[in-house]
């Protein structure tokens, strides 16, 4: 008879607190906090971490190199020659 009983009121429990896991604060940290945004890029020589708030405001550090060092430049790649005209997937052209 216990076994039985057991066996019902397992599946029912579960049943009945599953959903309350799912209304839980999953936005919030264990802190009670709100998650905050976190952006993060450079800035010339200098790296910038910017943590945003719930509310809007924001929090930035940046992390200067010494200028005497050399910055990464990216340089533009040959210059890509296009036909006037529509081309169509790369094998049919038709001529403006």
């Amino acid at each position: 008879m216990m076994k039985n009983v057991c066996r019902l009121l397992l599946p029912t429990v579960m049943l009945f607190t599953l959903p309350l896991v799912a209304l839980a604060d999953s936005w919030k940290d264990e802190g009670g906090n709100g998650h905050k945004h976190k952006e993060k890029y450079w800035d010339g020589n200098c790296k910038v971490e910017r943590k945003f708030k719930k509310n809007g405001e924001f929090e930035e550090k940046r992390k200067c190199k010494d200028p005497g060092e050399p910055a990464v430049i990216y340089a533009p790649g040959p210059p890509v020659m296009v036909e006037p005209g529509l081309t169509i997937q790369g094998t049919v052209r038709i001529p403006q």
